[in-house]
């Protein structure tokens, strides 16, 4: 049987005006800096990944949450 799916409270937190925080369901998933480009992702465990833009970021980040929980 497939699995239902459930609502996910994503949130964005900017903590500065290059650097936003992604948190679903109050985990920090990690940082997104927009001062350089590409973009920088760091994720919580401070691993680096680039993105072209902040959806791709924000998505790179999400996909990694959602292999690992």
């Amino acid at each position: 049987m497939a699995r239902n799916n459930k609502p996910v409270a994503v949130e964005i937190n900017e903590l500065s005006n290059d650097l936003s925080e992604v948190m679903v369901n109050k985990v920090r998933l990690g940082t997104i800096n927009e001062a350089k480009t590409p973009l920088q992702v760091e994720y919580a465990d401070k691993r680096l990944a680039t993105a072209k833009s902040f959806d791709e970021a924000v998505s790179l980040l999400i996909a990694e949450y959602n292999l690992h929980h």
